[in-house]
């Protein structure tokens, strides 16, 4: 069977891209036919399985030049936001669909202008992309009762998937002496946070719970350990972080280390695992601190209860005074740590990459079996709404066609980001060694900056095209209903005259 899984990116540090990894194998070990298609090349990612992704615009795919695409079996589109790739799914002529619903966090929430507009769309346009799928997949029942209520999905069509973690990598363990020292850490309490320093975790609000915990705990510190750097509103989140740590005098005792390549080694430096987070759709490094023999505290907010059940403390989101309370009872009692602990390692079980292979193994053969049966092109809202080809002429009566020309031209331009593109040089013997430093003294305008800046661009002109699709499609309707009207009212004076007189007669 041939699949073919796509995704804006595909980073191995990343909840999505680890689950994209998991999927890859499955398929791999199945005899699968997999491929994944991305718009940016793939990150950290092992040879074995970075050798099944492609970089491509939606274009490439939809022009059916690519063979495995445009005879895939199953696609399965994951769902993090917008991304151009998503627009493929209202082409497909064949296959069966998964939708894979990972959340998109809410605006509000993200603490910063920068891809505001980006975030709204990908809130707006989740039911307009589910419909075409066959299932719907997601990892929380917090996911599901938002698809339900949010966007009008029918529960029968979705199905609750927890996210897996290896946990051969992340068990209890010693500490490790080089980061010991690496992060100057002997002798202290360790809380620990994992993730995005994006707005909606609101690392914030842990600067200020650490402000509060050192006077009853004097060694305690925060490591924060993950993405910092990435785009303008993470590095704004970071500043932020760090000025306040600064004015309340914690500043040494906060720690960000970046991304790093031994994540569970870091897990196992810590004593408590905190978040602040306002928004979760699910909540991995939940599980990754459990599997760990860390103990949890964490906002009682979205899907968090869902992923701990008992196995961790919460308190009110936003409520920095609760969750200082807990991180003090968790440094001070040690039955209610030892408690949490060992609840911790029990339900950490239940993510285990084999049960989320079992699962997931059901959820496709249930996709598939939509193959024999469905109609092509795929149903959907595009169905019922895509903007009609013709009009009635309102002299004739007769069918004419619209001209979309102009259009469709647009259409092929929206995409202004040169893909293909890659560093090289020409210079003989040294032309390597120098596109290797031409990559590295422009990955850091690249990457946080032009790239997304670009990428939002050619989303912006997809939206108006899409909007003139539909405007277009709008007034065809309105003509032919004016024209029908239109004959209608014509030929009203003669029928009239008729039954006029017949009456007489």
């Amino acid at each position: 069977m041939r699949i073919s899984i796509l995704n804006g990116n595909w980073v191995s540090q990343d909840a999505i891209g680890q689950c994209i990894s998991h999927q890859v194998r499955f398929f791999q070990r199945r005899g699968d036919d997999v491929r994944v298609y991305v718009t940016h090349s793939p990150e950290g990612i092992p040879a074995a399985q970075a050798r099944l992704a492609k970089t491509v615009s939606p274009d490439e795919l939809t022009s059916g030049k690519d063979t495995h695409f445009a005879t895939t079996d199953l696609y399965i589109y994951h769902y993090p936001g917008i991304y151009p790739l998503l627009d493929t799914l209202k082409t497909l002529e064949r296959g069966a669909v998964i939708f894979y619903y990972h959340n998109v966090t809410p605006p509000e929430l993200w603490g910063s202008q920068f891809a505001e507009i980006d975030l709204q769309l990908g809130v707006e346009r989740v039911g307009e992309f589910a419909a075409y799928a066959d299932l719907v997949v997601t990892p929380s029942d917090f996911n599901k009762q938002q698809l339900i209520s949010d966007y009008g999905l029918d529960s029968a069509t979705i199905r609750v998937l927890p996210l897996a973690v290896d946990l051969s990598h992340f068990s209890p363990g010693t500490k490790d002496a080089t980061l010991l020292r690496r992060y100057h850490l002997a002798g202290k309490r360790v809380l620990l946070y994992v993730g995005r320093m994006a707005g909606n975790k609101r690392v914030d609000l842990l600067v200020e719970a650490l402000a509060q915990v050192r006077p009853q705990v004097p060694n305690t510190v925060l490591l924060l350990v993950g993405d910092d750097r990435s785009n303008p509103a993470i590095v704004e989140q970071v500043a932020q972080a760090r000025e306040r740590a600064s004015t309340l005098g914690v500043a040494d005792a906060v720690i960000f280390t970046g991304r790093v390549d031994d994540l569970p080694a870091h897990y196992r430096l810590a004593d408590v695992y905190v978040t602040a987070s306002l928004h979760e759709g699910f909540g991995v490094p939940l599980i990754e601190a459990m599997a760990s023999g860390i103990p949890v505290i964490a906002s009682a907010a979205t899907a968090h209860p869902w992923v701990l059940g008992d196995a961790g403390l919460f308190y009110t989101p936003g409520d920095v005074e609760g969750l200082t309370a807990g991180i003090v009872r968790l440094l001070t009692d040690d039955e209610l740590y030892g408690s949490l602990v060992r609840k911790g390692l029990d339900r950490s079980q239940d993510f285990a990459l084999e049960t989320y292979e079992t699962g997931w193994s059901k959820i496709v053969q249930e996709a598939i079996a939509w193959l024999p049966q469905r109609p092509y092109p795929l149903p959907g809202p595009a169905a019922k709404t895509t903007p009609p080809r013709e009009t009635l002429d309102s002299t004739s009566g007769e069918i004419q066609a619209v001209d979309l020309l102009p259009l469709k031209t647009l259409a092929s331009l929206a995409d202004i980001m040169d893909r293909k593109y890659r560093v090289r040089s020409g210079v003989p013997i040294i032309g390597t060694f120098i596109a290797w430093i031409r990559r590295n003294l422009t990955s850091h305008l690249r990457e946080p900056y032009i790239d997304p800046t670009f990428e939002r661009q050619v989303l912006f002109n997809r939206t108006i095209i899409h909007t003139f699709e539909q405007l277009l499609g709008r007034i065809a309707v309105l003509e032919s209903q004016l024209a029908v009207l239109q004959r209608d009212l014509e030929t009203k004076p003669s029928q009239d005259s008729t039954e006029k007189r017949i009456g007489d007669e």
